[in-house]
């Protein structure tokens, strides 16, 4: 991958299988590292308070999806494709990835702003 690749934005990546995930890592992170913090979409859409709905065509998602907030993860750069799928989130839903993050991690987050 010749170019960082961006917080907020979804990427396809090679994971279990070739799915969606979303870029979460600082962009001066990205920039340096050989790899990236990303959330991992799936199309199972249970309900849980560290999931993050996502609307088909949101960011370029093809189907209604959700992110995994509690499977936080490190993926090599290679192992995403170069281009995202689409524009970034929007600044409301990026909050809604952080507080359900912070609820995976065990920081105490109420489920309402």
């Amino acid at each position: 991958m010749t170019v960082a690749p961006r917080r907020g934005f979804l990427y396809f990546a090679r994971l279990d299988k070739r799915r969606p995930v979303l870029v979460i890592s600082a962009n001066a992170r990205n920039a340096g590292a050989t790899d990236v913090l990303v959330i991992p979409c799936s199309t199972v859409l249970a309900a849980a308070p560290t999931h993050v709905r996502l609307r088909k065509g949101e960011a370029g998602i093809g189907a209604t999806s959700i992110l995994k907030c509690e499977q936080l993860g490190v993926l090599r750069k290679e192992d995403l494709d170069p281009s995202p799928l689409g524009s970034s989130l929007s600044e409301l839903r990026l909050r809604e990835v952080e507080r359900a993050v912070l609820r995976a991690i065990g920081v105490p987050v109420p489920l309402e702003n």
